[in-house]
């Protein structure tokens, strides 16, 4: 059997740095671990997308990619991918089977026209299942494209736990770590939230994450290697991951689930802004401190809280790891995925 997976952005390099060890492999969502199951998995990059165009021709390529797609693959008997605009209608001209992956088309419909959204219904009714991040997610979309039950399960998320692991570094550390380029992620409560903390703040963010705000004195803002990120993480004393309500019309309802599936894999003691899609990966108290968007008051205290109680930081942490370990790895995800692959072909 030949899977063929077909991400939004090409992998060859990071295939390339998977395979060097330099960058970690969540986000081929088990590809590279369907061999040992029996799958042929191979990555495609669309041809449409694969080379630099001029802005006009990049967004019209972007586009028609979804049709041609399909006739791309060669033989393959199923497509993996999150691209769901037309793709699985193009693909049904070869009778190829297309399983969804769901990061964010909740909030796409919600903020889509009518048209827009009658199109994307129709094609993901036509897709051979769509595999959603959280059951609040599933649950939403069956709703809003009137989805067959059947052919909507959850997957959960994993994480590369052995690029991101545990690392012991002696006294515990101060800085606070925030992570993400989502656009649903506030980081206008979190700066308000850390300005006069007696402690260092480090921000892993795009420069576009904070148009409009001045950082405060102990704040500093980069962008990452994967590297440099897993560093980061392991001299944290504090994860935090401040979003948007459930509600926000910006960004994605997964949002966030990368940055916090990492620090869980490292171990760290995560605060987080309380969503819907969150209840499946962790439990307030336990694996992580949950608190309600938008209010800096309460987000500053369980930053507060975390620093200054290297007990609970800890317990949360091993808590958060072992549940990587149990629920997250992406082993475990490809293990998961090759039955559902199997049943739809």
């Amino acid at each position: 059997m030949r899977a063929t997976f077909v991400f939004p952005n090409p992998r060859a390099d990071l295939l390339a740095g998977v395979a060097a060890g330099l960058e970690p492999d969540s986000t081929l969502l088990g590809a590279n671990h369907l061999a040992e199951l029996g799958i042929d998995a191979r990555v495609h990059d669309p041809l449409l997308s694969r080379r630099g165009l001029p802005p006009v021709l990049n967004r019209i390529a972007w586009h028609l990619r979804e049709l041609t797609v399909p006739f791309e693959v060669g033989r393959s008997d199923v497509v993996f991918t999150p691209l769901a605009n037309v793709l699985p209608l193009s693909s049904r001209l070869r009778a190829l089977p297309v399983v969804v992956v769901n990061y964010g088309l909740n909030l796409i419909l919600r903020r889509s026209s009518s048209g827009r959204r009658a199109l994307l219904g129709r094609s993901l009714r036509a897709a051979a299942c769509v595999v959603c991040l959280g059951e609040s997610q599933r649950e939403e979309l069956v709703q809003a494209v009137a989805l067959d039950e059947t052919r909507a399960k959850t997957l959960l998320l994993p994480v590369d736990e052995t690029f991101f692991s545990p690392r012991r570094n002696g006294e515990q550390s101060s800085t606070v770590l925030t992570v993400g380029k989502d656009l649903a992620r506030d980081y206008e409560t979190f700066v308000t939230a850390v300005t006069g903390l007696d402690a260092p703040v480090q921000l892993a963010v795009y420069p576009r994450n904070l148009q409009g705000l001045e950082l405060p004195r102990n704040a500093h803002a980069r962008i990452l290697s994967s590297i440099e990120l897993r560093e980061s993480y392991a001299a944290a004393g504090c994860v935090v991951l401040p979003q948007r309500p459930d509600e926000y019309a910006y960004g994605s309802e997964g949002g966030g689930l990368t940055a916090l599936l990492e620090a869980m894999a490292m171990a760290k003691p995560i605060v987080a802004t309380e969503r819907a899609i969150l209840r499946d990966y962790v439990e307030d108290g336990v694996d992580a401190l949950l608190v309600p968007p938008e209010d800096p008051s309460a987000l500053r205290a369980a930053i507060v809280r975390v620093l200054s109680d290297r007990e609970l930081a800890e317990r949360m942490g091993a808590s958060a790891r072992t549940r990587v370990e149990r629920d997250h790895t992406t082993r475990g995800f490809a293990a998961r995925l090759a039955p559902l692959l199997t049943s739809v072909v």
